[in-house]
């Protein structure tokens, strides 16, 4: 005969998600635990990571093309160097050369040669792509639309400047900068009028000489 089974011990993860009591505080909590405060944040970037890439892949609609290709074209990276767009998509360069082959494919996007440099090809959308990366812009704004609803207007204003210091002390040089404002809307931000706390951080990374 098997011999039974202990019983889990109090507390276990999937336990508690199960909807168990709290036992009480851990015995011996983790050097690397976190506070409550930390751990919310840090779910809350998750899942609204989570439902932008489901929306925006299922907006974009080109299997296997990171939809942040699209809308980083749209927004700041035509007409620039292919590892501009790479920075923007965490990718290598031979990655983001495959991405760009794969629009090609679809008509959303053309190739030319750099004047400047005749080794090197800048990016642009065609009309086609224009569209696809608006719908999905319009994907990602939905999500943060519903995620901001419940919040009235002074709680999300607190929140937004709280969003801003951050982000402008998360930035550490152009690079990042690019990889940040993958999916963003640029007008929005208010990166053409100076207002856009990614851009500041960038450009407060570049003066102090550790740019990346």
């Amino acid at each position: 005969m098997m011999p039974a089974m202990a019983p889990r011990p109090a507390g276990r993860p999937d336990a508690l998600l199960a909807g168990a009591a709290d036992p009480g505080p851990r015995a011996a909590a983790s050097p690397a635990a976190v506070d409550h405060d930390a751990n919310v944040a840090g779910a809350l970037a998750i899942a609204l990571a989570d439902r932008i890439g489901d929306a925006t892949a299922a907006a974009a609609g080109v299997e296997g093309v990171p939809a942040a290709a699209l809308v980083a074209l749209h927004e700041w990276a035509s007409g620039k160097p292919i590892q501009a767009l790479a920075d923007g998509l965490r990718l290598s360069h031979s990655r983001t050369v495959r991405v760009i082959d794969r629009l090609q494919r679809e008509g959303l996007a053309v190739r030319a040669r750099d004047p400047g440099d005749r080794r090197s090809a800048l990016v642009d959308l065609t009309p086609a792509g224009r569209d696809a990366a608006r719908r999905t812009m319009a994907a990602r704004a939905d999500v943060l639309g519903h995620a901001l609803a419940p919040l009235g207007p002074e709680s999300r204003a607190a929140l937004a400047r709280i969003a801003e210091q951050m982000l402008e002390e998360l930035t550490d040089g152009r690079r990042a900068a690019r990889a940040t404002c993958r999916l963003c809307d640029a007008h929005a931000c208010g990166h053409h009028a100076g207002r856009c706390p990614v851009t500041r951080g960038a450009d407060a990374a570049e003066e102090a000489g550790r740019s990346l």
